[in-house]
């Protein structure tokens, strides 16, 4: 397969990330910053011969959709238009494009050079054209795609939200963060969820929240677990790592301290709960969306989620991914544990009628799986709520 002739716009992390992979693999790739896309006339000269487009701005939907019809005026007719949005819905960026059917997304994940997955969103006006030659362009690249369905935050991100916003929540009820961390490393994840959230960037998640709400997305979409706790610590002026700290400070040495005004905002609760339940929320959290992303259609196989969340998520390699380590629990252990949990937390972690449905036919999830593979040992089980 000849190497795509590609365009990058935004340089940023994520743009000089993705045209750096690009360039290692003898694609000929052009990096473009916003200002040169103001003159059309100009950015048609830029995109001649071009054969795909990225656009990489920051995740504002009126700047990228702007942009994205800037970009599809300019492009050649054969060339394929992709935002690397990580969770607006492709077919709102979409909806003003002349030919939406040339344009999907192409979720890449930082830092690029290092993380081989790539969510290929098609859009509902996409063609499966469209998103075929990205698959086969993914590959060639030597990257790992796998198919998404679009909605809000995909799979990734939808799926990572949830794991994430559980432990914001304990934040709110006034747990001690050294104990939500310990939780989350007794997964086997490599860095604990807030530490993860600071580095991400807590303004960085608080505006996604807030576009969820303004684009009259359902509830569940907007992160209310932690939309209240994320706003009160940027109004503090702790939004991220790399804007001077967010649940952590930088010791003198390097390492990560709790913030000393976080008692203050969230005062801590008289009796701490035990480590058990905490590592069981933050599980059940996350298995159960991946688990309604599979019941939605959201991602058609479960070999592509799992996946995802063990190159995308660093969700424990041990464990086969998320949906092979739900099938080593019984989908019946699963539903009596998410019931425990509803009783004891909320109704968030309540199973729906189809996984007790799939429960009860005893058949795990095979039906969504290319074929058969071990599954992950009981042992990797968080202790029972």
């Amino acid at each position: 397969m000849a190497h795509p002739r590609v365009a990058v716009i935004g340089p940023g992390l994520m743009g000089q990330g993705i045209a750096q992979v690009m360039q290692r693999a003898g694609w000929p790739v052009l990096l473009l910053g916003r200002e040169a896309t103001a003159d059309e006339a100009g950015l048609r000269v830029h995109l001649a011969g071009c054969d795909l487009a990225i656009e990489t701005v920051p995740e504002d939907r009126a700047l990228k959709t702007a942009l994205l019809g800037r970009l599809q005026r300019a492009l050649p007719a054969h060339a394929l238009l992709a935002s690397n949005t990580s969770g607006l819905p492709i077919g709102g960026l979409g909806a003003g494009l002349a030919d939406p059917e040339r344009f999907l997304g192409l979720h890449f994940f930082s830092p690029v050079e290092r993380m081989r997955l790539v969510e290929v969103v098609a859009g509902p006006a996409s063609a499966e054209a469209t998103v075929q030659q990205a698959l086969a362009w993914m590959q060639a690249l030597g990257q790992a795609p796998v198919r998404v369905r679009d909605g809000p935050g995909f799979f990734t991100s939808r799926v990572f939200a949830a794991y994430l916003d559980e432990a914001v929540a304990m934040v709110g009820e006034g747990v001690e963060v050294a104990r939500i961390e310990a939780a989350g490393l007794a997964l086997g994840r490599a860095i604990g969820p807030l530490a993860l959230l600071d580095q991400i960037g807590l303004r960085l998640n608080l505006q996604q929240a807030r576009q969820a709400l303004a684009d009259g997305l359902a509830p569940r979409f907007c992160r209310p677990l932690a939309l209240p706790v994320l706003a009160s610590l940027v109004a503090a002026g702790r939004c991220g790592r790399r804007e001077g700290g967010g649940f952590f400070d930088r010791g003198a040495s390097g390492e990560r301290l709790p913030w000393a005004g976080l008692a203050d905002l969230f005062p801590l609760a008289p009796a701490q709960p035990d480590t058990a339940i905490l590592q069981a929320r933050l599980r059940w959290a996350e298995v159960l969306e991946a688990l309604r992303c599979l019941e939605e259609g959201v991602i058609a196989s479960a070999d592509d989620a799992d996946t995802a969340s063990l190159l995308g998520l660093g969700f424990p390699v041990a464990s086969g991914g998320v949906l092979r380590w739900a099938e080593g629990q019984g989908l019946a252990g699963i539903v009596a544990t998410a019931d425990r949990l509803a009783a004891r937390i909320g109704p968030r972690f309540e199973a729906s009628a189809w996984l007790r449905e799939r429960a009860g036919l005893g058949q795990g999830l095979q039906a969504w799986r290319s074929a058969a593979a071990p599954l992950a040992p009981l042992s990797t089980s968080p202790p029972a709520p």
